[in-house]
């Protein structure tokens, strides 16, 4: 019993704090008409209306513990066009088909709700009004008391009969209500296949810039360095080859300066293949590559990752691992953090199988994604495998990073 009364009384809550979104609604429904007559001079006329149902997404998300997301197309270009969109916007149209349903019946079971309580007490204290009034001078809504046979009997059947309706009816209008909120309110099938592909297509672009500006990065790097150095090699090489009969030492220290650029050749070689993946992912895994990484700082990073962690596909753990180095090489660069910390950990929740990363430092913040190349780079190399990628950075308060990568 004391289940059924807690689920009334939550039940209760839920619908008396939609009265928030009802009233305003029910008034919607007189003036929605002269919002639509004016939509083709005023676009933004379905504003209020929209307003009114993002406050009800909101609600309806926090009892619900799941978000209902944002239905609405994209209104750009001329007046005309904005003002096709909008119409044809299948949202509009359920927005005001739950303008109707909740103005009305969310008005009645929040009121309702409400009342059933004072009810309650009420009808359990009408034999004590008719014990103090004399028989015949107090009628009771609903009851009309005559004889104390009725004084004792109706009012406590009507409070069986209004607890009843709280505890298992009014949890059902409540469910109701945010049942029919999430049908009406949120996206359709077919708008989330349509976002779901425009999503997809986004990921798509990104990788496809991200994977032309690493190749445009190795041209950069083979030509301005390797292939410099070798050309600079190969001529050393021909100068010492002409020199060699008629000056021996000059041709001995060209070609100890030819193996020396060789030696540079080489290490710049291996900083592009490091780059590309780095061979101690290979070597290691992610964790020792990790502290590795994070031990070639000349701050204190400390280092947060499970020893037990399992490996990864190749793509996760470069990816995983270019976050890292990317956000570490900005903290040392640009942040003036003394302390950096890397937190890694793989979880397993009904979404599958994920990677979590966390670069934080204790830096001056107030990071520009748009001011480098970095930020825009590990988004798109975290958007190539469909993850999710999340900076905070308050001015004198450090630098937070968040990763998530899916690799199931």
């Amino acid at each position: 019993m004391q289940t059924a009364i807690k689920h009334g009384a939550d039940a209760t809550v839920i619908l008396v704090k939609g009265l928030r979104t009802a009233v305003p609604a029910l008034f919607g429904v007189v003036t929605a008409p002269l919002l639509l007559v004016a939509l083709p001079m005023f676009p933004r006329a379905v504003e209020p209306i929209r307003s009114l149902a993002n406050v009800e997404r909101a609600r309806v998300g926090r009892y619900a513990e799941r978000t209902v997301e944002n239905p609405y197309r994209r209104c750009e270009g001329r007046h005309w066009q904005r003002v096709r969109a909008t119409l044809g916007d299948p949202a509009l149209w359920r927005d005001l088909v739950w303008l109707v349903v909740h103005g009305i019946g969310g008005t009645i079971m929040g009121l309702l709700a409400a009342a059933l309580w004072p009810a309650t007490v009420t009808s359990l204290l009408l034999p004590l009004y008719w014990w103090v009034f004399p028989p015949g001078t107090f009628t009771a809504v609903l009851v009309e008391l005559r004889t104390w046979a009725q004084a004792l009997t109706l009012p406590f059947l009507r409070a069986v009969l209004y607890a009843a309706v709280v505890c298992w009816v009014v949890p059902l209008w409540a469910r109701g209500q945010l049942h029919v909120a999430r049908w009406l309110l949120g996206p359709t099938c077919r708008a989330r296949r349509v976002e779901e592909i425009d999503r997809l297509a986004r990921s798509r672009s990104e990788a496809l810039e991200s994977h032309g500006a690493e190749l445009r990065r190795i041209e950069r790097d083979l030509h301005d360095g390797t292939q410099a150095q070798l050309v600079s090699v190969a001529v050393r090489l021909g100068i010492a080859e002409r020199v060699l009969s008629t000056d021996p030492d000059t041709a001995l220290t060209l070609l100890r300066e030819a193996r020396g650029g060789i030696e540079d050749s080489l290490t710049d070689l291996r900083s592009v293949i490091r780059s590309i993946h780095p061979p101690i992912l290979t070597d290691r895994g992610l964790a020792g590559a990790v502290r590795t990484l994070a031990g070639g700082h000349h701050i204190p990073v400390s280092v947060r990752i499970p020893d037990e962690l399992p490996r990864l596909s190749s793509s996760v753990e470069a990816v995983a691992y270019f976050v890292i180095a990317e956000a570490l090489t900005n903290v040392t660069k640009h942040s003036r953090a003394d302390h950096a910390a890397v937190d890694v950990d793989h979880v397993v929740d009904s979404e599958g199988a994920r990677l979590r990363i966390r670069v934080e430092d204790n830096g001056r913040g107030g990071v520009d994604e748009t001011a480098g190349t970095g930020l825009l780079g590990i988004r798109r190399r975290v958007a190539a495998l469909d993850g999710e990628f999340r900076l905070s950075s308050t001015v004198g308060e450090g630098t937070v990073i968040e990763v998530s990568l899916p690799c199931g």
